[in-house]
């Protein structure tokens, strides 16, 4: 959790010393007899290397042979149990440093989610959730859930059963019965990040991810890979955009309540229901090329790039036959579907020769 520093600038080393206060913007009240840690990074680690106590009027200072110009450190002030961090700040860069602190609270009324993005991957046979979360504490005291430390229940997340590699990018997710989870980071004043992952098992989830709405949030962007599917309301289609180098169908819905179900169609979960059926069906004709290929012990390129096309015509009948499940007399999808099964009974009977 990152607290706004606000920094002054100066041109010289302050008397080799980093000077600043603590304060609560809201009240104006500067904070007396509160710990401020001093933070360097060593080695790829974080290393406190000085704690000290704000005097009567919220001040502190560290000095020492440590403190060189050009230093990179950060500061963090501990009230009332909380931590409330600086950015990086360089020594030398600055005359003075304000550590913003704020009065803490369990109400989460003035807790809304601004942008909530979800994006959905197929990996093997995993799904690959990941979430972003743009949160927005309205209220002037920090939000600190219920509960301290490690412990501490703060961001609430309902989770569909049967997770796998739950990973936390922003802190630490504890579960707190069936499909409910909580972050444990406060949440101060103003806007804050969360993100985290998780994966699913693709053979056994056959029905629509439901996203269970806990905050009222402003707007729900939904990416997904691959961008096969047919959108509808209440959904907006936002076309094919290009993330981190990956191709996703980006669709979003706005204005949701607390309590609210969203039910998210993901396009592969039925699709590799129908690659797996297709592949039993074509066992029968499968079967000859297989064991053609395995009593040689040095297949052709040709032979292994048609085997290749092949299982790609199988996957592109499952996701048309899933496409169309609705409108199975729609000329276009039989035209289609009779093209690509010639073609993969072409190149079977070929294989088998």
């Amino acid at each position: 959790m990152l607290c706004v520093a606000i920094v002054l600038c100066a041109s010289d080393l302050w008397g080799a010393a980093i000077d600043g206060y603590v304060l609560n913007p809201f009240t104006q009240a500067r904070i007396p007899g509160i710990p401020v840690a001093f933070y360097v990074r060593q080695d790829g680690q974080i290393l406190e290397m000085l704690r000290k106590e704000t005097d009567a009027e919220g001040r502190f200072s560290f000095a020492g042979p440590f403190l060189q110009s050009g230093l990179l450190f950060g500061l963090a002030a501990f009230y009332d149990d909380i931590p409330y961090f600086s950015s990086t700040l360089e020594a030398g860069a600055q005359q003075q440093v304000i550590l913003e602190v704020y009065e803490k609270t369990d109400d989460p009324s003035g807790i809304r989610i601004g942008t909530h993005h979800l994006f959905f991957a197929l990996r093997e046979n995993a799904i690959e959730c990941i979430q972003l979360l743009q949160i927005h504490n309205t209220r002037e005291r920090t939000y600190a859930g219920r509960g301290d430390g490690r412990e501490r229940q703060v961001t609430e997340l309902v989770l569909p059963t049967g997770i796998f590699n739950l990973q936390s990018h922003s802190g630490l997710l504890h579960q707190a019965g069936e499909g409910r989870f909580f972050d444990n980071q406060p949440l101060p004043p103003g806007r804050s990040q969360r993100s985290f992952s998780f994966n699913l098992d693709a053979r056994n989830f056959a029905s629509p991810y439901v996203h269970q709405v806990i905050y009222p949030t402003d707007r729900l962007e939904v990416f997904l890979d691959p961008p096969s599917t047919e959108i509808k309301p209440p959904f907006i289609d936002l076309g094919i955009v290009e993330q981190h180098g990956r191709q996703y169908r980006k669709v979003a819905i706005e204005n949701l309540q607390p309590s609210q179900q969203v039910a998210i169609p993901l396009p592969f979960a039925p699709s590799l229901r129908w690659s797996l059926k297709w592949v039993a069906l074509a066992g029968a004709f499968l079967a000859g090329g297989v064991a053609l290929a395995l009593s040689r012990q040095h297949p052709s390129t040709d032979r292994a790039r048609a085997l290749k096309r092949r299982q790609h015509l199988i996957e592109e009948l499952a996701r048309l036959d899933d496409s169309f499940a609705g409108r199975p007399e729609d000329p276009h999808y039989m035209d289609q579907r009779a093209h690509l099964m010639r073609e993969a009974v072409a190149l079977t009977q070929a294989l088998d020769v």
